[in-house]
C-alpha cells in the first residue's frame, strides 16, 4: 500500500474512531435517561404525578440525545461517501460544518471549544471542484496543528473565504495565548506541517500561517 493511501486509512480510522466514542456518549445518556424513568415508573402509579418534572427533563435530554445521534450518523455517513468520486464538486461551507462536527471529540478532549465564526457566517454555498478526501485531510491537519499547540480554554473558528480568484479556509485560534509568535514557530516546526503542506499541494494550493494573529491559512484552487 502507497504511503499516501496509508495516510487515507489512518485518518478514516481516527474520524470514525472518534464518531463510535461520541455514538458511546449518546447512547449511555439515553440509557441514563430511560433508566431513571424506569425507576420512577416502578415505585407506584402516583409517582408519575409527583415525579413530573423528572420526567420532562429525562425526556429532554432523550430527545436532544436522539437529535445529536442523527447528526453525528447523517456526517458520517457522508464523511464515508467521500470517498466515492476521486474529484467532485462541494460545497466549501458544507465540508467546514462536516469536519467541525467530526472533530468535536478532539476539540473536547483538549478543552478547546471548536466552531465556525458566528460574525462573518455565510449561509451561500461555495462551490468548488476538488479531491474530497484531501480536503477533508488537510482541514482536520490544521485543526489538528492548532489543537496541539493552544493553551486549555481557547477558541478555534473556521470559515471559508474567498481571496482574490482563490478560495480558502481560516482557521483562526483565540482566547488565553500569550504569545502568538511562538504559537506559530510551534506550529511551523511541528512534525505535522510538512504532512500538511504535502496533502494541500495535492489539492494544487497551498498553506501559510496568518500572520495577522494565531492561525493557518488554506488555499485552495479557483472556482
Amino acid at each position: 500500500m502507497k504511503a499516501s493511501e496509508e495516510k487515507k486509512v489512518a485518518f478514516f480510522g481516527k474520524i470514525t474512531a472518534g464518531i463510535a466514542h461520541e455514538m458511546k456518549n449518546v447512547l449511555a445518556i439515553i440509557r441514563e435517561s430511560s433508566g431513571l424513568m424506569e425507576d420512577i415508573m416502578s415505585l407506584s402509579p402516583e409517582a408519575l404525578i409527583s415525579y413530573q418534572e423528572k420526567f420532562k427533563n429525562s425526556l429532554s435530554k432523550i430527545k436532544d440525545q436522539i437529535d445529536r445521534g442523527v447528526e453525528l450518523t447523517d456526517r458520517l455517513n457522508k464523511f464515508a461517501h467521500s470517498s466515492d468520486e476521486t474529484i467532485a464538486k462541494i460545497d466549501l461551507n458544507e465540508i467546514v460544518e462536516q469536519l467541525i462536527t467530526l472533530s468535536q471529540r478532539f476539540a473536547r478532549l483538549k478543552n478547546v471549544v471548536l466552531k465556525t465564526d458566528p460574525r462573518q457566517r455565510s449561509d451561500q454555498p461555495v462551490i468548488i471542484e476538488t479531491f474530497p478526501v484531501q480536503l477533508q485531510m488537510a482541514l482536520f491537519a490544521c485543526i489538528d496543528s492548532c489543537l496541539n499547540v493552544i493553551p486549555s480554554g481557547s477558541e478555534i473558528f473556521i470559515r471559508s473565504h474567498k481571496k482574490g480568484e482563490k478560495y480558502a479556509v481560516h482557521v483562526a485560534c483565540e482566547g488565553n495565548i500569550s504569545s502568538p509568535t511562538d504559537l506559530a514557530r510551534h506550529i511551523l516546526t511541528s512534525d505535522q506541517w510538512p504532512e500538511l503542506e504535502g496533502i494541500v499541494a495535492s489539492l494544487g494550493g497551498s498553506v501559510e500561517l496568518d500572520s495577522s494573529g494565531p492561525g493557518i491559512w488554506l488555499f485552495l484552487s479557483k472556482e
